[in-house]
């Protein structure tokens, strides 16, 4: 199974600060586009947050129209810049939307997918009004209960808040509450392959025994490193999508390559012998040097 996750597009409409400085519509469908491009399509796409500016009807309007450009279906889970009834109410319209999302009037926006190989874990750590996220004794409870009624199924869990300290001090400041909370429950649940988040706009990730975590890099802009006081800094970079490629409990991640111009060289170019070293390699079987060629 191919897992795609793009994170804190922050969508927006002309005449907004964030627009000024980037046009995150176009950065969105870029890499809306580049999913749908890639050799493997993707089996989901995970949009973990962020996913407008200002949590506007417009901006909302704008998200729908990349994601009519789609190759899958797409899972959103709110973040802190999010309106959780627009974007229901935007993804319940979509033909793309990968899952009966729950309705935020009733609770937190948490749900399951289990039509795939992998089972997929939304876990809301939105609190109304605020920056910052929050795992609460109630999602906590949810989560355990949700894993320990399928130990046996391969499971990834994605979320907006990043769930550890990053050391970018202006984003670990509007970190999670409760992150203690989530730790407790996962050591438990080995079946877990991979915990995704967005939030930091940077890609990131660290180790919980058994379990990585990692955070992906923002499709609109990426923050500084902010390392130690390091000023808090706005970035002008393309992100690419990030990539899970997962087979039984084996999990490999990669990220896609972005359109535009660059310097791409086929490789059967620079082969003398390409067949012969193909087939070697496709039998994996050992690669002399010379067979490499200069």
């Amino acid at each position: 199974m191919l897992i795609a996750q793009i994170s804190d597009p922050h969508v927006t409409t002309e005449g907004t600060a964030v627009r000024a400085l980037v046009d995150t519509p176009q950065r969105f469908a870029d890499a809306v586009v580049t999913c749908a491009a890639l050799p493997k399509v993707p089996d989901v796409i995970l949009l973990t947050g962020d996913l407008v500016n200002d949590g506007t009807a417009e901006e909302y309007a704008l998200l729908a129209e990349a994601l009519a450009e789609a190759p899958c279906p797409v899972l959103p889970i709110p973040g802190n810049h999010d309106d959780p009834l627009l974007l229901h109410a935007t993804f319940a319209a979509l033909d793309a939307c990968g899952a009966a999302l729950p309705d935020p009037r009733s609770g937190p926006f948490h749900y399951v997918v289990d039509d795939h190989p992998v089972r997929l874990v939304a876990l809301d750590s939105t609190v109304a009004g605020h920056h910052h996220g929050q795992v609460t004794e109630q999602s906590a409870a949810w989560l355990d209960a949700t894993l320990a009624a399928a130990p046996e199924r391969p499971t990834m869990l994605f979320m907006h808040h990043v769930p550890y300290a990053t050391g970018a001090w202006w984003f670990d400041y509007s970190g999670i509450v409760g992150r203690d909370l989530l730790r407790e429950v996962l050591v438990r649940h080995p079946q877990v392959l991979r915990v995704v988040s967005g939030h930091v706009h940077r890609a990131t990730s660290t180790q919980w025994g058994h379990l990585t975590l990692s955070s992906a890099p923002s499709t609109a802009f990426l923050s500084g490193t902010g390392i130690g006081d390091g000023p808090p800094l706005i970035v002008d970079q393309r992100a690419a999508p990030q990539l899970f490629a997962v087979d039984g409990d084996s999990l490999v991640a990669s990220e896609a390559d972005l359109p535009g111009p660059r310097l791409s060289i086929d490789m059967r170019d620079l082969v003398p012998d390409w067949s012969t070293y193909e087939s070697v390699t496709r039998s994996r079987g050992p690669v002399p040097k010379d067979m490499f060629g200069g």
